[in-house]
């Protein structure tokens, strides 16, 4: 079975979208065991006394600790590998990952206020529909998430709706008035958008036009006429 497919076989990292591959791994560590997670995120010391007089609990979550390393180890390129293969202990390796691909704390800070700044001053331009206004506060989200910073849905709801155009505000003003916007998911909010952009009237279409129809005006006058186009033009410029 090819590994992209397997369920038993741990995400591949090749040093390229370290994000989309941290939250992958993640995943199937849990998957594994809820202990083997805890041993990256936990961590795990190896006690000073001999592994035979060890008791139940401390072979548990050494365990833990070489399941979580294997399958790590397991997980990425021959060229990764060489980074992280002296060490033993599996919260170790995630972090030598985690600071050459995301920089050290100093780093993921400056990172997240960065993402910060950017989400308060997103706001949906005349130019873009909601999907494309949509997609680029999405990535802040998952930006944010991948720095293990995740935002409730309630602060998500609340940008969105007052980030929109003017004519989503009947939209916006229904949703306020009939919901509880702690409640509302993200998901639920943005298909109830898109549907509702459906039914408004398409504004690109007629400035098309209206730009079309100056254009011709001014590719085809007579230069006699020059002053009429010029009229003409400026009264289509006025309307547009």
């Amino acid at each position: 079975m090819n590994r992209s497919q397997s369920l038993n076989a741990p995400p591949y990292f090749d040093g390229s979208n370290y994000a989309f591959w941290k939250v992958r791994m993640r995943v199937f560590l849990c998957s594994i065991d809820e202990t083997v997670w805890d041993a990256i995120d936990v961590g795990w010391t190896r006690p000073e006394s001999a592994k035979s007089t060890w008791d139940k609990e401390a072979l548990t979550t050494a365990n833990a600790n070489s399941k979580a390393l294997n399958a790590i180890f397991c997980g990425v390129s021959p060229n990764e590998f060489h980074r992280i293969s002296h060490v033993t202990i599996a919260k170790e390796a995630w972090q030598i990952l985690e600071t050459t691909y995301e920089g050290t704390k100093k780093v993921k800070d400056t990172k997240l206020q960065m993402l910060t700044t950017r989400f308060e001053e997103l706001k949906m331009s005349d130019e873009e529909s909601f999907d494309l206004f949509y997609g680029k506060l999405n990535e802040v989200v998952i930006g944010k998430f991948n720095l293990e910073k995740k935002m409730e849905d309630s602060k998500i709801v609340r940008k969105i709706l007052r980030s929109l155009l003017e004519s989503f505000r009947a939209k916006v003003t229904a949703i306020e008035e009939s919901k509880d916007l702690d409640d509302i998911k993200v998901q639920e909010l943005v298909g109830s958008l898109q549907t509702y952009e459906l039914s408004l009237p398409s504004q690109k279409k007629s400035k098309s036009l209206a730009l079309k129809t100056i254009n011709e005006r001014v590719e085809t006058h007579d230069t006699s006429d020059e002053n009429e186009v010029e009229k003409d033009v400026a009264y289509l410029v006025k309307n547009f």
